[in-house]
């Protein structure tokens, strides 16, 4: 589906709740402000067009600075800092999700 512009006529529904703003997308009521992490895997939803991702910065990983340097916390920040490596452009809205 192309879509050029997205015209906004009125506000069908307001909603907090981040999964009531997700169903109501999917329903097809209405746009909704996502994470890419979010949306882009969804089949049901659409990047809506001329909108570039919003960065917000970086992703920290705490340590108490007494547990940092042990061995079983550096272990555990090495694995989860290569598992988010993976995700990486997901994170950062660069992914497409095949249509």
């Amino acid at each position: 589906m192309r879509i050029r512009r997205v015209a906004i006529r009125r506000v069908p529904l307001r909603a907090q709740d981040a999964e009531a703003q997700i169903a109501a997308v999917r329903q097809g009521i209405g746009l909704t402000r996502l994470p890419c992490f979010v949306g882009d895997p969804d089949p049901l939803l659409l990047q809506a067009p001329g909108l570039a991702p919003r960065i917000n910065g970086a992703l920290w990983m705490l340590t108490h600075g007494e547990t940092r340097k042990t061995k079983r916390v550096r272990l555990f920040v090495e694995f989860i800092s290569d598992r988010l490596g993976n995700y990486a452009p997901l994170l950062a809205g660069l992914s497409v999700p095949s249509i």
